[in-house]
């Protein structure tokens, strides 16, 4: 729709080779332009099996020749304002998970949505988590959901992930009055009580999932002194504080491929590309030293 407003144009026969790599080129990130070329290339398949075009002029951006064919994908949020961070163990555990403590249901909450994200769980896969994925009271602990492209996901919570979970549903359970059903809702929203405190809306699910996840990773992340953190920075951070352990002989305690099985990637080249390669941007500069 965006494309027909900017171009002026109604229908799809009507729009040029020009039009489009026009509006495939306004953004100024690599991959938002990737992104629109994809677009643009459905649309025209779809509009040719429905008949409503005979020519598919997609080909002018998605073929060897396109002028687009020069913006390469980037990773770790390269050209965003906010670039992708890989956090320390001590910032993660000691400092954001700490700023969360304040023996409130609110901060439990979001102690719940913190240490789920340095898990590895993505901001949507925790705001639409229930109470029916956690399996934390079974003689083998785990959270399983449904993740990225329907894949089946688990993970093993550790012990501390597993008393603040349970402190958690005991508040949840006392809160609504009632045993906790599986379709209750894990991340419950935030509002304003009767004297303007905030307070947690028990037994319902924010209407925006990701948006909610967001705003108290954001939120916790400025309590702690951390500046700008993503949750999807605490994804990063999981993946890099693996990359870093080691023992004594500097040996990785986790390879790539273990890795790649924690945070649920298809393609251990997804892993190194977005999460490892860029958290190692220093690598070239620490090898002059040694080349020279």
């Amino acid at each position: 729709m965006e494309l027909f407003r900017v171009s002026g144009k109604d229908h799809p026969a009507d729009l040029t080779p020009a039009d489009l790599v026009a509006w495939c080129s306004a953004p100024k990130g690599n991959n938002s332009i990737r992104s629109r070329v994809s677009v643009v290339s459905v649309f025209f398949r779809w509009a040719m099996r429905a008949g409503h075009i005979t020519v598919n002029i997609a080909e002018h951006v998605t073929g060897a020749d396109s002028p687009l064919r020069n913006y390469q994908r980037v990773y770790g949020k390269a050209q965003s304002p906010n670039p992708g961070r890989w956090l320390t163990k001590e910032q993660a555990f000691t400092e954001l998970v700490a700023a969360c403590q304040d023996g409130s249901d609110l901060g439990l909450r979001d102690e719940v949505v913190v240490r789920l994200g340095l898990l590895g769980m993505r901001a949507s896969e925790i705001g639409r988590l229930e109470v029916g994925n956690l399996h934390i009271d079974d003689s083998a602990p785990s959270i399983t959901w449904t993740g990225k492209r329907y894949k089946p996901r688990r993970i093993v919570p550790g012990a501390q992930l597993i008393a603040v979970l349970r402190e958690y549903l005991a508040r949840y359970a006392d809160a609504i009055g009632r045993p906790l059903q599986p379709t209750d809702p894990i991340v419950c929203p935030q509002v304003l009580g009767t004297h303007g405190r905030p307070r947690l809306r028990w037994g319902t699910a924010s209407t925006d999932a990701h948006q909610a996840v967001y705003k108290i990773v954001r939120t916790r992340s400025a309590d702690a002194g951390l500046g700008h953190v993503a949750p999807h920075d605490l994804r990063r951070t999981a993946a890099g504080i693996l990359h870093r352990s080691t023992d004594g002989n500097g040996k990785h305690d986790f390879d790539l491929l273990d890795i790649q099985k924690v945070l649920g990637h298809s393609d251990p080249v997804i892993t190194m590309r977005a999460y490892l390669d860029p958290m190692d941007n220093g690598v070239i500069e620490r090898a002059s030293t040694f080349l020279d």
